[in-house]
């Protein structure tokens, strides 16, 4: 039985694990793509370590366990009337599903801070290395199309993804992701997506998130989807409280509210406001993103237009209490509009090797416009060295009042 300090040591290495694969908090190409706003990795909460010390189990003699109602398949109604669950009855659950190994509970939130959502962060041990398994389900207001989608292989390193649509009308997602930093760690994941809002979430790594100690992940791909699909989550997903304005099977999608620009718009209206002998190439009208060549020197662009909102105009109320990074640099305009120049490095308070350079200008009336600059082939390759454009470049495009025409 682990101690107290030891169990501490390996929740808090999952964590570090955990935080150093999630995605550049730069969001200098998602933030930018209106249409890629809300598909971020789902940050997971860890408010507080259910239970106290870790928990170990023995698990499956081989194969999945015959749990659940009928064979593998998409998840059938939840019954409202069975009881809760607690943490060890999700932990066996889990334990029955999984190939034969051993499973430590390095984190669990069940029937705990949010009624909707249950989750647990394992360390499991088939034999070859113990490998980090994230699992969530929660209940939802979205659609399969919103809950279960292939991430985009322009920003996120990206092996294969497969997305299919099931006959209840549930979606299945699963894909083969590389760390942007460190190319032995592979994420690979299982998103099962219900058409009433119900999803399920299973992230498996080659070891820790951020040490690989094995060449893959446990589970292979087809036992990876068989265990997304297994009708057994019927029991977690009952014990949940349903969400309110959560769609029903059968409804039709609810139509798309207007973004502002097209991408191609945006596009259209930059490639004038570069400077005068600028050379443009690789124009991306899916993400508003091209190459621009200066004085022999390339650089990605990216750029994104959000019109006037009462979000906007919330975030704007609030900007002046924002921490500023080191060499972020604010400009107050005599129309009110903010101003923002920065440049950094791996991380926005890095400043040892730059690789982003970013202008943004913010309206009181809640409209934005977004500029990112970086030395790459894709939206995740970054490279040092001199950029096309430099801050003050990118500051007279963003304020250019062709933006707002």
């Amino acid at each position: 039985m682990p101690t107290d300090d030891e169990f501490a040591d390996d929740f808090a290495r999952a964590l570090r694990g955990v935080a150093e694969l999630a995605p550049e908090p730069v969001q200098h190409t998602l933030a930018l793509a209106a249409e890629q706003r809300g598909r971020r990795w789902r940050r997971r909460r860890r408010t507080a370590v259910a239970g106290g010390l870790a928990a170990l189990v023995l698990v499956g003699a081989g194969g999945f366990a015959a749990i659940g109602r009928g064979p593998l398949g998409g998840v059938g109604p939840a019954a409202p009337d069975l009881p809760a669950m607690s943490q060890d009855e999700m932990v066996a659950l889990v334990g029955g599903l999984l190939p034969q190994g051993k499973v430590k509970v390095l984190y669990g939130d069940v029937a705990g801070s949010d009624r909707h959502r249950a989750s647990l962060v394992l360390m499991f041990d088939d034999g070859a290395g113990e490998s980090v398994i994230d699992i969530s389900v929660e209940r939802t207001k979205q659609r399969p199309d919103a809950n279960a989608f292939c991430q985009d292989g322009f920003t996120t390193p990206q092996d294969s993804c497969d997305r299919s649509v099931r006959p209840d009308g549930s979606a299945l997602v699963v894909e083969r992701l590389r760390d942007t930093y460190n190319a032995d760690i592979r994420k690979w994941e299982a998103v099962w997506a219900g058409p009433d809002g119900r999803r399920l979430q299973i992230a498996e790594y080659n070891g820790q998130p951020a040490v690989a100690n094995r060449p893959n992940p446990p589970l292979a791909v087809d036992q990876l989807s068989a265990l997304a699909t297994s009708p057994a989550w019927d029991r977690v997903f009952a014990s949940l409280a349903p969400v309110k304005g959560a769609p029903k099977p059968g409804d039709a999608p609810a139509p798309t509210p207007s973004q502002g620009p097209s991408n191609a718009e945006l596009l259209a209206k930059l490639v004038p406001l570069l400077p005068a002998g600028a050379k443009v190439s690789g124009q991306d009208a899916q993400r508003a993103v091209l190459t621009v060549t200066v004085e022999g020197r390339s650089s990605m662009l990216m750029v994104g237009v959000e019109p006037p909102s009462q979000r906007g105009r919330d975030d704007f109320g609030t900007m002046d209490r924002d921490r500023t990074t080191p060499l972020e640099v604010r400009e107050k305009r005599s129309d009110g509009a903010l101003v923002v120049t920065n440049r950094f490095g791996n991380g926005k308070t890095a400043t040892d090797q730059i690789l982003h350079w970013t202008a943004d200008v913010h309206y009181p009336d809640g409209g934005q416009v977004r500029i990112s600059e970086w030395n790459g082939e894709n939206g995740f390759t970054f490279k040092p060295g001199t950029p096309a454009l430099d801050v003050d470049q990118l500051k007279a495009i963003v304020t250019n009042p062709a933006w707002r025409s």
